[in-house]
């Protein structure tokens, strides 16, 4: 996917420095954009020269004054799995309210929780279907940032994407830290569910540049927006496609539901888990149609990300 070519001095301010919001912030600095990136506390990771302001998004103050100044917003903070009953409402009203008072249009990075369990490919205009408690979460608190833009409080442009896997990508559900030292070590995948079921997987470089276009994109505000996405295949098939980078054949298999439920009892991010697995029981495939031909933009083959995330992990192994 492009990166905006053109060289600008507009600031853009970035809200959260994870695996997704450090990728924004990078590609922003490629292009020749001032970036502001907001995060929770201490010093940034991001490559290149930015200007970094720490503090906490559920203060309305510091949330308005981060702001300042912004072209765009790109909202991509969360808080921990663990802490989403608390705190996801509170840091998006920050975040609308950094929009609201700065007049910048935001792009909030949002997930699938929302649709609940789909029947047939996920689209922008899937019913909004949740059973889970953090998929009612991520669905209200959508429902406010759309309502904010029709209010015309806010620009407000939500995209969504799929379980994240990719180069800086340790923080997901089934391609993340966990599984890079098993296939590391040739113990092969997990899954959640039957892993013969077509699921969408999203490379975390692809979201980062879809979140980038539409900060540009007057056409983007009021919208949905599912980010570029490569075609759906199996989890088995995605695991094999790692273990034939490796040169290592890697099984899948199921994680019992025991099994979570006993872990969950020591890790707060695992128990957070048990509620989603339904993701992994139906087949769960993202449609991007409509950000493609809007665009003209479309995913890293899962053949390409596979490569580039097989030879980022050989590389962080090795220090």
């Amino acid at each position: 996917m492009r990166i905006l070519s053109h060289m600008s001095d507009s600031l853009f301010v970035v809200f959260g420095a994870g695996q997704i919001g450090s990728q924004v912030a990078e590609r922003l600095l490629a292009a020749g954009h001032r970036v502001r990136q907001v995060r929770r506390s201490g010093t940034s990771t991001t490559k290149g020269a930015l200007e970094v302001r720490a503090g906490d998004l559920t203060d309305l103050r510091f949330a308005g004054e981060s702001a300042e100044g912004a072209r765009a917003l790109i909202h991509c903070a969360v808080p921990p799995y663990h802490q989403w009953a608390e705190l996801l409402e509170k840091v998006n009203d920050g975040v609308l309210h950094a929009a609201t008072t700065s007049k910048a249009p935001l792009v909030v990075m949002d997930n699938l929780y929302g649709y609940g369990r789909p029947d047939g490919p996920m689209k922008e205009t899937s019913p909004v279907a949740p059973i889970s408690r953090k998929g009612a979460l991520r669905a209200k608190v959508a429902q406010k940032l759309l309502d904010a833009h029709r209010a015309g409080q806010a620009r407000v442009a939500i995209a969504r994407a799929a379980d994240f896997y990719g180069p800086g990508v340790t923080l997901a559900s089934v391609f993340g830290e966990r599984f890079i030292g098993r296939a590391l070590a040739g113990k092969g995948g997990e899954c959640f569910g039957p892993p013969d079921l077509l699921h969408s997987y999203s490379y975390g470089a692809d979201v980062a540049a879809g979140l980038v276009t539409l900060a540009s994109a007057e056409r983007a505000w009021g919208e949905i927006w599912h980010l570029p996405v490569a075609p759906a295949e199996s989890t088995r098939a995605v695991v094999a496609r790692f273990g034939n980078e490796l040169g290592t054949p890697l099984s899948t298999s199921v994680v019992p539901g025991f099994v979570l439920h006993l872990m969950g009892l020591f890790v707060p991010a695992v128990k957070e888990m048990l509620e989603m697995r339904y993701q992994w029981q139906v087949p769960f495939v993202l449609d991007d149609a409509k950000f493609r031909a809007a665009f003209g933009e479309t995913a890293t083959s899962l053949e390409e990300g596979v490569r580039a995330t097989v030879k980022w992990m050989r590389l962080t192994a090795a220090g």
